[in-house]
């Protein structure tokens, strides 16, 4: 074999691994995020002890301002309860169907997680950014999995002693910034949605919808004047040939 083909399987092999590796990391990341999405509560019917807040110094979401956004008790009374896995995201609000035009005909039933989060060590209460939109290149998703990873390791070591005694961190309020993007500024209104695991129940709450100040369309604006005045135009001609005309 010449060196020349030798140096190509070597770099093939090298970047199949890579690929591998890759494809592998990715798959965790969106296993995680189906677990943290897709979870459900054993008790139908269950009343959340937590709220989402939001608040902004803009009135709508608009392009640079973000939206502070936080996962709290319900109200002081409530201050007791904790909750260990969660995922938080950003939506679109009543879309009815704008993902097929915005995304490239997505799923039906799926929702896809808009805008990016940015987190503060003092405020995510051990919590990560996660990328769980397929066609998103940002951290579009906040979440947790510990009781998660615990139950799994403590599967493959039943014995650990470690694993035995350890106990996940309990949370009982998440804060962090959201910016919108490009796509997220295209829908009319988004929402904040988490999916909680409290005292062994998971809890699905939104937040009150966000209307987006959508950015000005200057072409679509300027097309749709001219086709305004071409008709115009056209109906003009028309009543002048019908004035033309002998009666």
């Amino acid at each position: 074999m010449s060196s020349a083909s030798t140096v190509t399987s070597v770099v093939l092999m090298i970047l199949g691994t890579a690929l591998t590796v890759v494809q592998c990391q990715q798959n965790r990341v969106n296993s995680h995020c189906a677990y943290l999405i897709n979870s459900r509560s054993r008790q139908h019917g269950t009343v959340a002890p937590f709220k989402i807040y939001t608040r902004s110094r803009a009135p709508r979401i608009s392009s640079g301002s973000p939206v502070e956004v936080t996962i709290g008790p319900f109200s002081q009374s409530l201050n007791f309860f904790n909750f260990s896995d969660f995922i938080l995201y950003a939506t679109p609000a009543n879309s009815m169907g704008l993902e097929l035009e915005f995304w490239g005909g997505a799923p039906s039933g799926s929702s896809p997680h808009v805008g990016v989060f940015q987190l503060f060590d003092k405020w995510r209460a051990g919590a990560g950014a996660m990328s769980c939109n397929p066609r998103s290149r940002s951290e579009d998703s906040v979440g947790a999995f510990e009781d998660r990873l615990l139950t799994v390791f403590r599967r493959y070591y039943p014995n650990n002693p470690m694993l035995a005694r350890y106990q996940p961190p309990a949370r009982n309020q998440v804060s962090v910034l959201w910016w919108p993007t490009k796509e997220a500024l295209a829908y009319p209104e988004i929402k904040f949605v988490a999916n909680i695991n409290s005292m062994g129940n998971w809890f699905k709450i939104e937040s009150t919808p966000w209307k987006v100040n959508r950015p000005v369309d200057q072409w679509a604006m300027t097309e749709r004047m001219l086709n305004q005045y071409q008709a115009l135009q056209s109906n003009m001609r028309a009543m002048e040939r019908r004035l033309d005309q002998p009666i």
